[in-house]
């Protein structure tokens, strides 16, 4: 029996720390989802979830056996596991880790002999170690890997995955020590299908970098192939095709306008900002990055061509785009490349519209607002930018409409199309 009233708290409940909530609940843990954000717990006591993966109903049900939800730092003192998952956003093209250094001085003033401490957000290699345990250690004056237990385990979230969810997703975990490793392994196997046990905190910090950069990476080779594909004549979509083909040593990656979402964006700033720490900057790595980034004006001026070709010019155009979520069928604008494209439309003095079934408004310069159209009639527009190609749009006889099209994502059949 345990002494404590909670079997775990999870502070910060977005994409990584609601999911993880309802899953612990669901496998009869008593849960604690603590957030500084009055709005947000009332709605969570409410059932209303914000987080497209975790349905009111899972929450309901959730809150029906052993979850609630708190914006009283007391509740971590009363927690056995403590699990960290606030965002690590960049700052001035910096890593912010301000909300994990507030989270940790939350826990440190409730520290109790016997708990478990688990960070899971995004961040570089070291951090567990050099800022998390110092300010446990110094505000608890109690002692990480002997009084309490400490690890790291990468969040592996795939927002809109039906297939790979946060309960058959195999996770990655850590400890600062053996004992840590073995009590934070065993708690996520009570909740997970697969724990994979690495040696350290820095190797399951980097692994999820890695993950990321990974994508990063092979995204960019096929966006400059794309471009070079275009001024060749090549259509780089057979192309990728065909190579997919092949049954080994062949991973296919599609162009796109760029790259969104909380992780692809920016975990490798965060590996970029360690290594030139220790003055050995990721030169491909950050080539990645700058490809990547410059994809949005390059579709901007692909499209600005196309109308060129029309003789309709882009100012005053009329422009309506598909999709603005970073990725589809979800409503996360985080990052989205539609974001820059839009920016760069407006600038160039276009007037822009967009459609979205999950998103109903664009934030665009921190001011200016778009607010979504309904699809009435293609007709009264230049031109049709599809950028996110959710299911919805599947509907859409887009051979029927006579507007111009430009396809950033390459998912449509369409007769009349130019893509990337």
């Amino acid at each position: 029996m345990s002494e404590f009233k909670y079997d775990l708290a999870v502070i910060g409940l977005g994409y990584v720390g609601l999911p993880l909530a309802v899953e612990a609940a669901s496998n009869t843990l008593k849960v604690a989802g603590y957030d500084t954000n009055d709005s947000v717990i009332s709605n969570l006591n409410n059932a209303v979830s914000h987080v497209e993966d975790v349905s009111d109903k899972a929450l309901s049900d959730a809150l029906s056996e052993e979850l609630s939800f708190t914006s009283d730092s007391n509740v971590l003192g009363d927690s056995e596991h403590i699990v960290i998952s606030v965002p690590t956003p960049l700052t001035d093209y910096q890593p912010d880790l301000s909300y994990v250094e507030a989270a940790s001085k939350s826990i440190g003033e409730n520290l109790k002999k016997g708990q478990i401490v688990i960070l899971e957000s995004t961040t570089y290699p070291g951090t567990t170690i050099e800022i998390v345990q110092p300010i446990l250690e110094n505000i608890s004056n109690l002692k990480a890997g002997e009084d309490f237990l400490l690890g790291y385990s990468p969040e592996r979230i795939d927002p809109g995955n039906k297939e790979w969810t946060f309960k058959n997703t195999p996770k990655i975990v850590s400890g600062i020590n053996k004992k840590s490793l073995e009590k934070i392994s065993k708690f996520y196997k009570s909740i997970i299908d697969e724990v994979i046990e690495v040696s350290g905190t820095r190797e399951a910090e980097m692994v999820k970098l890695i993950e990321n950069t990974y994508r990063q990476v092979n995204i960019a080779m096929v966006n400059e192939l794309a471009i070079l594909s275009n001024m060749l004549d090549i259509d780089i979509w057979e192309v990728v095709e065909a190579a997919k083909t092949k049954p080994f040593g062949f991973q296919s990656f599609r162009p796109g306008p760029g790259v969104g979402g909380h992780c692809i964006p920016i975990d490798p700033k965060y590996l970029s900002f360690k290594t030139r720490q220790i003055g050995q900057p990721v030169r491909f790595v950050e080539l990645a990055q700058e490809i990547n980034n410059s994809m949005p004006n390059y579709v901007v001026s692909r499209v600005s061509e196309l109308m060129n070709k029309k003789e309709i010019l882009l100012k005053n155009s009329k422009i309506l785009i598909l999709g603005v979520a970073y990725k589809k069928d979800i409503s996360d604008t985080r990052e989205s490349p539609a974001i820059d494209i839009v920016q760069a439309l407006i600038e160039k003095s276009a007037d822009v519209s967009f459609y979205d079934p999950f998103v109903e408004e664009l934030i665009v310069n921190k001011t200016s607002i778009l607010k979504e159209v309904n699809i009435k009639n293609f007709s009264n527009y230049d031109l049709i930018l599809i950028h996110t190609p959710h299911s919805d749009f599947q509907n859409i006889n887009f051979n029927e409409i006579t507007s111009l099209i430009f396809d950033s994502t390459g998912s449509f059949t369409i007769t009349n199309v130019e893509r990337i």
